[in-house]
Protein backbone atom coordinates (compact mmCIF):
# COMPACT_ATOMS: atom_id res chain seq x y z
CA UNK A 1 0.00 0.00 0.00
CA UNK A 2 1.26 3.53 -0.90
CA UNK A 3 0.33 6.26 1.58
CA UNK A 4 0.50 9.93 0.50
CA UNK A 5 -1.22 13.29 1.06
CA UNK A 6 -3.58 15.13 -1.20
CA UNK A 7 -1.64 18.20 -2.44
CA UNK A 8 -4.74 20.33 -1.98
CA UNK A 9 -6.53 19.35 1.27
CA UNK A 10 -3.69 17.24 2.76
CA UNK A 11 -5.99 14.35 3.38
CA UNK A 12 -3.98 11.17 3.76
CA UNK A 13 -4.80 8.75 0.99
CA UNK A 14 -3.88 5.12 0.39
CA UNK A 15 -3.71 3.24 -2.92
CA UNK A 16 -2.61 -0.21 -3.84
CA UNK A 17 0.80 -0.73 -5.37
CA UNK A 18 -0.66 -1.51 -8.80
CA UNK A 19 -2.17 2.03 -8.92
CA UNK A 20 1.26 3.68 -8.57
CA UNK A 21 1.80 6.55 -11.01
CA UNK A 22 -1.84 6.72 -11.96
CA UNK A 23 -4.08 9.79 -11.69
CA UNK A 24 -6.65 9.70 -8.89
CA UNK A 25 -9.31 12.09 -7.55
CA UNK A 26 -9.25 13.07 -3.87
CA UNK A 27 -12.58 11.96 -2.43
CA UNK A 28 -12.53 14.88 0.00
CA UNK A 29 -11.83 17.92 -2.17
CA UNK A 30 -12.29 16.40 -5.64
CA UNK A 31 -8.77 17.50 -6.64
CA UNK A 32 -6.97 15.45 -9.32
CA UNK A 33 -3.64 14.04 -8.12
CA UNK A 34 -1.06 11.49 -9.30
CA UNK A 35 -0.22 8.63 -7.03
CA UNK A 36 3.54 8.31 -6.26
CA UNK A 37 5.58 5.60 -7.95
CA UNK A 38 6.60 4.15 -4.63
CA UNK A 39 6.35 4.63 -0.89
CA UNK A 40 9.69 6.47 -0.98
CA UNK A 41 8.53 8.88 -3.65
CA UNK A 42 5.41 9.65 -1.54
CA UNK A 43 7.64 11.36 0.92
CA UNK A 44 8.49 14.05 -1.63
CA UNK A 45 6.30 16.66 -3.08
CA UNK A 46 3.35 15.49 -5.16
CA UNK A 47 2.45 17.33 -8.29
CA UNK A 48 -1.24 18.09 -8.56
CA UNK A 49 -3.73 20.20 -10.31
CA UNK A 50 -4.61 22.13 -7.18
CA UNK A 51 -7.49 24.63 -7.21
CA UNK A 52 -6.81 28.33 -6.76
CA UNK A 53 -8.08 28.31 -3.17
CA UNK A 54 -7.05 25.60 -0.74
CA UNK A 55 -9.81 24.27 1.45
CA UNK A 56 -9.48 24.05 5.21
CA UNK A 57 -7.31 21.25 6.49
CA UNK A 58 -9.44 18.27 7.42
CA UNK A 59 -8.98 16.56 10.73
CA UNK A 60 -10.11 13.10 9.74
CA UNK A 61 -7.88 10.33 8.44
CA UNK A 62 -9.64 7.98 6.11
CA UNK A 63 -9.29 5.68 3.24
CA UNK A 64 -10.47 6.96 -0.10
CA UNK A 65 -13.65 4.96 0.01
CA UNK A 66 -14.51 6.11 3.55
CA UNK A 67 -13.21 9.69 3.52
CA UNK A 68 -15.45 12.37 5.00
CA UNK A 69 -17.03 15.02 2.85
CA UNK A 70 -15.45 18.44 2.88
CA UNK A 71 -17.17 21.41 4.49
CA UNK A 72 -17.91 22.77 1.03
CA UNK A 73 -19.44 19.50 -0.11
CA UNK A 74 -21.39 19.26 3.11
CA UNK A 75 -22.78 22.71 2.57
CA UNK A 76 -23.49 21.83 -1.04
CA UNK A 77 -25.60 18.80 -0.26
CA UNK A 78 -27.26 20.36 2.80
CA UNK A 79 -25.60 18.30 5.52
CA UNK A 80 -23.13 20.87 6.77
CA UNK A 81 -25.51 22.57 9.19
CA UNK A 82 -26.74 19.32 10.71
CA UNK A 83 -24.95 19.83 14.03
CA UNK A 84 -26.14 23.42 14.62
CA UNK A 85 -29.63 22.39 13.61
CA UNK A 86 -29.55 19.54 16.10
CA UNK A 87 -28.35 21.92 18.81
CA UNK A 88 -31.14 24.33 17.97
CA UNK A 89 -33.58 21.48 17.93
CA UNK A 90 -32.25 20.41 21.32
CA UNK A 91 -32.66 23.96 22.63
CA UNK A 92 -36.17 24.08 21.26
CA UNK A 93 -36.89 20.69 22.86
CA UNK A 94 -35.44 21.88 26.18
CA UNK A 95 -37.56 25.02 26.07
CA UNK A 96 -40.61 22.98 25.23
CA UNK A 97 -39.83 20.60 28.07
CA UNK A 98 -39.43 23.51 30.48
CA UNK A 99 -42.69 25.01 29.29
CA UNK A 100 -44.34 21.63 29.51
CA UNK A 101 -42.94 21.16 33.03
CA UNK A 102 -44.19 24.57 34.08
CA UNK A 103 -47.55 23.81 32.54
CA UNK A 104 -47.67 20.46 34.29
CA UNK A 105 -46.71 22.16 37.57
CA UNK A 106 -49.50 24.67 37.14
CA UNK A 107 -51.89 21.86 36.31
CA UNK A 108 -50.73 19.92 39.37
CA UNK A 109 -51.18 22.99 41.58
CA UNK A 110 -54.64 23.54 40.13
CA UNK A 111 -55.51 19.87 40.65
CA UNK A 112 -54.20 20.03 44.22
CA UNK A 113 -56.16 23.20 44.85
CA UNK A 114 -59.31 21.70 43.41
CA UNK A 115 -58.64 18.50 45.33
CA UNK A 116 -58.18 20.49 48.53
CA UNK A 117 -61.42 22.30 47.90
CA UNK A 118 -63.06 18.97 47.15
CA UNK A 119 -61.66 17.48 50.35
CA UNK A 120 -62.95 20.45 52.35
CA UNK A 121 -66.28 20.22 50.57
CA UNK A 122 -66.52 16.47 51.10
CA UNK A 123 -65.56 16.94 54.74
CA UNK A 124 -68.34 19.49 55.19
CA UNK A 125 -70.79 17.16 53.49
CA UNK A 126 -69.68 14.24 55.68
CA UNK A 127 -70.09 16.36 58.81
CA UNK A 128 -73.52 17.46 57.63
CA UNK A 129 -74.44 13.82 57.12
CA UNK A 130 -72.84 12.53 60.29
CA UNK A 131 -74.34 15.04 62.73
CA UNK A 132 -77.95 13.93 62.16
CA UNK A 133 -76.82 10.30 62.20
CA UNK A 134 -75.07 10.77 65.55
CA UNK A 135 -78.11 12.59 66.90
CA UNK A 136 -80.33 9.70 65.84
CA UNK A 137 -78.04 7.18 67.51
CA UNK A 138 -78.05 9.18 70.74
CA UNK A 139 -81.80 9.60 70.55
CA UNK A 140 -82.28 5.86 70.04
CA UNK A 141 -80.03 5.13 73.02
CA UNK A 142 -81.94 7.59 75.20
CA UNK A 143 -85.24 6.08 74.09
CA UNK A 144 -84.06 2.57 74.95
CA UNK A 145 -82.88 3.80 78.35
CA UNK A 146 -86.26 5.41 78.98
CA UNK A 147 -88.05 2.20 78.00
CA UNK A 148 -85.96 0.30 80.57
CA UNK A 149 -86.86 2.88 83.23
CA UNK A 150 -90.57 2.43 82.59
CA UNK A 151 -90.22 -1.35 82.63
CA UNK A 152 -88.70 -1.14 86.11
CA UNK A 153 -91.53 1.16 87.16
CA UNK A 154 -94.07 -1.35 85.85
CA UNK A 155 -92.41 -4.25 87.68
CA UNK A 156 -92.24 -2.18 90.88
CA UNK A 157 -95.95 -1.42 90.56
CA UNK A 158 -96.75 -5.14 90.34
CA UNK A 159 -94.57 -5.85 93.37
CA UNK A 160 -96.29 -3.07 95.32
CA UNK A 161 -99.66 -4.50 94.33
CA UNK A 162 -98.67 -7.95 95.56
CA UNK A 163 -97.43 -6.56 98.89
CA UNK A 164 -100.26 -4.07 99.59
CA UNK A 165 -103.22 -5.60 97.72
CA UNK A 166 -103.82 -2.36 95.86
CA UNK A 167 -102.21 -0.06 93.32
CA UNK A 168 -100.25 3.02 94.41
CA UNK A 169 -102.03 6.39 94.04
CA UNK A 170 -101.00 10.04 93.83
CA UNK A 171 -101.38 10.91 97.57
CA UNK A 172 -103.99 12.33 99.90
CA UNK A 173 -104.51 13.51 103.48
CA UNK A 174 -107.90 11.83 103.78
CA UNK A 175 -108.34 9.48 106.74
CA UNK A 176 -109.81 6.12 105.77
CA UNK A 177 -110.38 4.11 108.97
CA UNK A 178 -111.82 1.28 106.92
CA UNK A 179 -108.40 0.66 105.42
CA UNK A 180 -106.48 0.96 108.66
CA UNK A 181 -105.03 4.41 108.98
CA UNK A 182 -104.44 8.00 107.92
CA UNK A 183 -102.95 9.00 104.59
CA UNK A 184 -100.40 11.75 104.28
CA UNK A 185 -99.53 13.84 101.21
CA UNK A 186 -96.08 14.37 102.61
CA UNK A 187 -93.80 11.36 102.59
CA UNK A 188 -93.28 9.63 105.93
CA UNK A 189 -90.56 7.09 106.74
CA UNK A 190 -91.59 3.50 105.94
CA UNK A 191 -95.18 4.59 105.18
CA UNK A 192 -96.62 3.21 101.90
CA UNK A 193 -99.72 5.42 102.31
CA UNK A 194 -97.74 8.67 102.24
CA UNK A 195 -96.14 10.81 99.59
CA UNK A 196 -96.79 10.37 95.90
CA UNK A 197 -97.07 7.12 93.94
CA UNK A 198 -93.34 7.40 93.04
CA UNK A 199 -92.33 7.57 96.72
CA UNK A 200 -94.56 4.61 97.52
CA UNK A 201 -92.73 2.54 94.89
CA UNK A 202 -89.19 3.31 96.13
CA UNK A 203 -88.77 0.06 98.18
CA UNK A 204 -89.39 -1.87 94.95
CA UNK A 205 -87.05 0.32 92.88
CA UNK A 206 -83.92 -0.61 94.88
CA UNK A 207 -84.29 2.64 96.83
CA UNK A 208 -85.09 1.26 100.30
CA UNK A 209 -82.88 3.84 102.04
CA UNK A 210 -84.81 6.73 100.50
CA UNK A 211 -88.07 5.09 101.63
CA UNK A 212 -86.81 4.47 105.17
CA UNK A 213 -85.17 7.83 105.75
CA UNK A 214 -87.16 10.06 103.36
CA UNK A 215 -83.81 11.07 101.91
CA UNK A 216 -84.43 14.29 99.97
CA UNK A 217 -80.85 14.70 98.78
CA UNK A 218 -80.58 11.65 96.55
CA UNK A 219 -81.75 11.29 92.99
CA UNK A 220 -83.44 8.18 91.59
CA UNK A 221 -81.96 7.37 88.16
CA UNK A 222 -84.92 5.21 87.09
CA UNK A 223 -87.21 8.26 87.35
CA UNK A 224 -85.13 10.42 85.01
CA UNK A 225 -85.58 10.28 81.24
CA UNK A 226 -82.22 10.71 79.42
CA UNK A 227 -84.12 12.33 76.55
CA UNK A 228 -84.42 15.40 78.77
CA UNK A 229 -80.88 15.27 80.07
CA UNK A 230 -78.70 16.35 81.44
CA UNK A 231 -81.34 17.39 83.96
CA UNK A 232 -80.86 17.92 87.71
CA UNK A 233 -82.06 14.81 89.51
CA UNK A 234 -83.09 16.62 92.68
CA UNK A 235 -85.31 19.61 93.32
CA UNK A 236 -83.50 21.94 95.69
CA UNK A 237 -85.11 21.69 99.11
CA UNK A 238 -87.58 19.06 97.94
CA UNK A 239 -86.03 15.82 96.72
CA UNK A 240 -85.91 13.56 93.67
CA UNK A 241 -87.77 14.51 90.50
CA UNK A 242 -89.70 12.17 88.22
CA UNK A 243 -89.97 12.58 84.45
CA UNK A 244 -92.83 10.05 84.47
CA UNK A 245 -96.33 10.82 85.70
CA UNK A 246 -99.12 8.78 87.25
CA UNK A 247 -102.37 8.23 85.35
CA UNK A 248 -104.85 9.68 87.87
CA UNK A 249 -107.80 8.07 86.05
CA UNK A 250 -106.53 4.78 87.38
CA UNK A 251 -107.49 5.72 90.97
CA UNK A 252 -110.86 7.37 90.33
CA UNK A 253 -112.00 8.40 86.82
CA UNK A 254 -114.74 10.59 88.28
CA UNK A 255 -112.15 12.62 90.23
CA UNK A 256 -109.26 12.34 87.81
CA UNK A 257 -108.89 16.12 87.70
CA UNK A 258 -108.31 16.18 91.47
CA UNK A 259 -104.63 15.44 92.23
CA UNK A 260 -105.33 14.62 95.91
CA UNK A 261 -108.38 12.41 95.38
CA UNK A 262 -108.71 9.76 98.13
CA UNK A 263 -107.29 6.32 97.55
CA UNK A 264 -109.87 3.94 96.04
CA UNK A 265 -107.52 1.00 96.56
CA UNK A 266 -108.01 -0.19 93.03
CA UNK A 267 -106.70 -3.64 92.19
CA UNK A 268 -105.51 -4.98 88.88
CA UNK A 269 -108.56 -7.22 88.67
CA UNK A 270 -110.77 -4.10 88.62
CA UNK A 271 -109.22 -2.88 85.38
CA UNK A 272 -111.96 -4.27 83.17
CA UNK A 273 -110.70 -2.56 80.00
CA UNK A 274 -107.67 -4.85 80.28
CA UNK A 275 -104.27 -4.18 81.80
CA UNK A 276 -102.70 -4.15 78.32
CA UNK A 277 -105.09 -1.34 77.30
CA UNK A 278 -104.70 0.87 80.37
CA UNK A 279 -101.79 3.18 81.12
CA UNK A 280 -100.26 3.15 84.60
CA UNK A 281 -97.66 5.92 84.19
CA UNK A 282 -95.70 7.56 81.43
CA UNK A 283 -94.30 10.66 79.84
CA UNK A 284 -96.02 13.92 80.69
CA UNK A 285 -95.05 17.26 79.17
CA UNK A 286 -92.26 19.35 80.67
CA UNK A 287 -91.29 22.83 79.47
CA UNK A 288 -88.07 22.43 77.45
CA UNK A 289 -86.80 25.77 78.79
CA UNK A 290 -87.04 24.40 82.33
CA UNK A 291 -85.09 21.16 81.86
CA UNK A 292 -82.09 22.63 83.69
CA UNK A 293 -83.94 24.27 86.57
CA UNK A 294 -83.48 22.90 90.09
CA UNK A 295 -86.76 24.36 91.39
CA UNK A 296 -90.10 25.81 90.28
CA UNK A 297 -90.53 23.63 87.21
CA UNK A 298 -94.07 24.06 85.89
CA UNK A 299 -96.20 20.95 86.30
CA UNK A 300 -93.39 18.97 87.92
CA UNK A 301 -92.94 18.30 91.66
CA UNK A 302 -90.58 16.18 93.70
CA UNK A 303 -91.86 12.70 94.56
CA UNK A 304 -92.12 13.37 98.32
CA UNK A 305 -94.99 15.84 97.90
CA UNK A 306 -98.07 13.80 97.04
CA UNK A 307 -101.47 15.08 96.04
CA UNK A 308 -99.94 17.56 93.54
CA UNK A 309 -100.41 17.98 89.81
CA UNK A 310 -96.62 17.81 89.46
CA UNK A 311 -96.58 14.02 89.89
CA UNK A 312 -99.67 13.10 87.85
CA UNK A 313 -101.53 13.82 84.63
CA UNK A 314 -105.19 13.29 83.73
CA UNK A 315 -107.77 15.44 81.93
CA UNK A 316 -111.45 16.11 82.42
CA UNK A 317 -113.21 13.71 84.84
CA UNK A 318 -115.24 10.89 83.34
CA UNK A 319 -115.59 7.14 83.23
CA UNK A 320 -115.33 6.68 79.47
CA UNK A 321 -113.51 8.67 76.74
CA UNK A 322 -113.09 11.86 78.81
CA UNK A 323 -111.86 15.06 77.17
CA UNK A 324 -109.19 17.58 78.02
CA UNK A 325 -106.34 15.21 77.13
CA UNK A 326 -103.45 16.54 75.03
CA UNK A 327 -100.70 14.39 73.52
CA UNK A 328 -97.81 16.43 72.14
CA UNK A 329 -94.04 16.68 72.21
CA UNK A 330 -92.27 18.77 74.85
CA UNK A 331 -92.16 22.45 73.93
CA UNK A 332 -91.80 25.87 75.51
CA UNK A 333 -95.50 25.83 76.37
CA UNK A 334 -96.47 25.41 80.01
CA UNK A 335 -97.96 21.94 80.62
CA UNK A 336 -101.42 21.58 82.13
CA UNK A 337 -103.43 18.89 83.90
CA UNK A 338 -104.06 16.92 80.71
CA UNK A 339 -100.67 17.50 79.02
CA UNK A 340 -99.12 14.17 78.05
CA UNK A 341 -96.04 13.84 75.87
CA UNK A 342 -92.29 13.59 76.01
CA UNK A 343 -88.94 14.63 74.52
CA UNK A 344 -88.84 12.16 71.62
CA UNK A 345 -90.08 13.10 68.13
CA UNK A 346 -91.96 9.85 67.49
CA UNK A 347 -94.27 9.85 70.50
CA UNK A 348 -94.59 9.43 74.27
CA UNK A 349 -93.49 6.28 76.13
CA UNK A 350 -96.08 4.72 78.42
CA UNK A 351 -95.95 1.91 80.99
CA UNK A 352 -99.13 -0.14 80.83
CA UNK A 353 -100.71 -2.00 83.70
CA UNK A 354 -99.59 -5.36 82.33
CA UNK A 355 -95.95 -4.26 82.74
CA UNK A 356 -95.28 -3.62 79.05
CA UNK A 357 -93.94 -0.34 77.64
CA UNK A 358 -95.20 1.11 74.39
CA UNK A 359 -94.69 4.33 72.48
CA UNK A 360 -97.92 6.16 71.73
CA UNK A 361 -97.52 8.34 68.59
CA UNK A 362 -98.48 11.99 68.89
CA UNK A 363 -100.90 11.44 66.04
CA UNK A 364 -102.83 8.81 68.01
CA UNK A 365 -106.33 10.28 68.61
CA UNK A 366 -107.55 8.05 71.42
CA UNK A 367 -105.11 8.50 74.28
CA UNK A 368 -108.03 9.34 76.61
CA UNK A 369 -109.42 5.85 76.04
CA UNK A 370 -106.13 4.31 77.17
CA UNK A 371 -106.37 6.23 80.46
CA UNK A 372 -109.70 5.02 81.81
CA UNK A 373 -109.57 1.59 83.56
CA UNK A 374 -113.20 0.60 83.05
CA UNK A 375 -114.65 2.79 80.31
CA UNK A 376 -115.55 -0.08 78.03
CA UNK A 377 -113.57 1.31 75.07
CA UNK A 378 -112.00 -1.01 72.51
CA UNK A 379 -108.68 0.65 71.70
CA UNK A 380 -106.05 -0.56 69.23
CA UNK A 381 -102.65 1.08 69.16
CA UNK A 382 -101.03 1.55 65.73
Amino acid sequence: MITFECPSCHTKLQVKDEHAGRAIVCPTCKTAATAPESEEAAEGAIQSEAPSEAPAKPTAVTKPEHAKKSRASQDADGTGDERPRRRADADDASGAAVKAGMGAGVIILIVLGVSGCCVVGIGAILVALLVPAVQKVREAAARTHSVNNLKQIGLAMHSFHDANKRLPFNGSDVTLPKFGGKYSKNALPNDPMSGSWAFQLTPFMDQQFIFNAVDRNSMIPQYLCPGRGPRPGVEVGGGAWSDYFYNNYLNDPLQANRPDAPDTRRRLQAITDGTSNTIFAGHGNVNINQYQLTANVTGCTNIFNGGKIGTMRAGNPGQATPGGVILTRDSAAAPGLGSWGGPFPQGALMSFCDGTVQMVPYSFPNLNQLLTPAGGEAVILP
